[in-house]
């Protein structure tokens, strides 16, 4: 009896394991929007931009047609929101598995509701958000998000540091968000929102990957004329040709696997061994690095700074730290990156583009703002790389060499 018993438990067991274990969804479809106050909802696709959605719904025209870029640029002066409802069959399995939202890509000021409770708000693009809703899933939710606009914010938060100022050619670094977005040299300025990559039901929390080494290592070593620069594969010295990568489109959920796959194919016939991530973009989706592992192309990955001095501030540090630690913990697994960079020419900028003397920086302001980009390039994103990717390198700015000068 005694012996049965003890069966019939294991079995009982193993039935509530198999039957209870639910599978991780993507809450991508059936997505509505609207401008914040307006009573019309219109369809929306998600991963989107409010500019896609717009154009989808022939509510603006396309902005790369003429001039018509500046005809859209109230879009950025706005705020949005987008819902959804889903159905869950939560009181299954909620008390034995906890249920989590993960958002991997919210553009960028962003409060989220589940069933009208405020359970995020969202203040870096490049992070990847993980929520705990066991206590508020129901059968029937309704998940909404307030996007805020993004120029807003900017302006809003520079006022706040006057009179000091922060050398750039607009306000985009006070937020942590795609710089190209706000305009570059390469690119028009419209400064997007939305639900940019995948929004998950997730049931169990996969474990980050651990790293792959790649056999190329950055050399610098000290000589005759200053220090070394060139990388090794399996320790022979090899010449890297290849190109900075930029967002291969403005609006980045249109950047479909065709689309990279027939740009890094054409990359492989050019003899390209090397791509850098640009600073002023995005770390990459999964699928290009994916790729870059297939085809041998190695990869310089840039965090995203790019030609500006950022706040150092301790909620701005936490919130670099964050997102640093998402994308090292995502993309370590990529035996084709060979090397961290810290930013794009800010080192270069700060020395050489006379910055101190276009903004009227004092000295004692321009010894704190030193101070800051030491904080975030020499201190903080190396003991990141350290502690979280050891076998890789990492150097503090792109291009320290550039002008041949010699630093003051």
């Amino acid at each position: 009896m005694k012996h049965s018993l003890i069966v019939a438990i294991i079995i009982l067991l193993f039935v509530m394991d198999v039957t209870a274990t639910p599978e991780n969804r993507f809450l991508n479809a059936n997505w509505q929007f609207h401008k914040v106050g307006a009573k019309r909802w219109l369809p929306a696709t998600v991963p989107g931009t409010i500019h896609t959605d717009l154009i989808d719904n022939h509510i603006i025209p396309d902005p790369f047609y003429r001039d018509n870029e500046k005809k859209v640029q109230w879009v950025s002066d706005c705020d949005w929101e987008y819902k959804l409802q889903f159905e869950t069959e939560a009181d299954n399995y909620d008390d034995l598995y906890p249920i989590y939202l993960q958002f991997d890509g919210l553009d960028t000021y962003a409060d989220v509701y589940l069933n009208d409770k405020l359970i995020l708000q969202s203040v870096n693009m490049f992070r990847t958000y993980s929520v705990d809703i066991s206590k508020h899933i129901i059968a029937t939710n309704e998940l909404r998000i307030v996007f805020h606009s993004a120029t807003k914010m900017v302006d809003s938060l520079a006022n706040l540091s006057l009179p000091f100022i922060r050398p750039c050619e607009n306000n985009r670094h006070y937020i942590r968000k795609a710089q190209y977005h706000f305009g570059w040299d390469w690119a028009p300025k419209l400064t997007t929102c939305g639900i940019w990559r995948d929004i998950q039901l997730i049931y169990y929390k996969p474990q980050p990957e651990t790293a792959q080494y790649s056999p190329v290592r950055l050399v610098q070593e000290r000589d005759s004329i200053g220090q070394s620069f060139y990388f090794t594969v399996n320790n022979k010295p090899v010449f890297m040709k290849g190109a900075n990568w930029v967002p291969a489109d403005v609006f980045l959920p249109r950047i479909g696997k065709d689309k990279y796959r027939s740009l890094l194919l054409a990359a492989k016939e050019a003899n390209f061994n090397m791509l850098r991530v640009w600073g002023g973009g995005i770390y990459e989706d999964d699928y290009f690095y994916e790729l870059c592992d297939s085809l041998g192309i190695y990869v310089w990955q840039d965090f995203m700074f790019a030609g500006a001095m950022y706040p150092a501030d301790e909620k701005s540090i936490e919130n670099i730290k964050q997102e640093a630690i998402d994308n090292i913990l995502r993309l370590r697994k990529h035996k084709c990156i060979v090397l961290w960079c810290g930013n794009n020419e800010i080192d270069e900028a700060w020395h050489n583009w006379g910055w101190q003397k276009q903004f009227n920086i004092s000295n004692n302001d321009s010894t704190k703002l030193w101070k800051e980009y030491q904080k975030i390039f020499h201190e903080l994103l190396p003991s990141l790389v350290k502690q979280y990717d050891s076998g890789r390198q990492y150097i503090a700015s792109s291009p320290l060499y550039g002008w041949g000068k010699q630093k003051v």
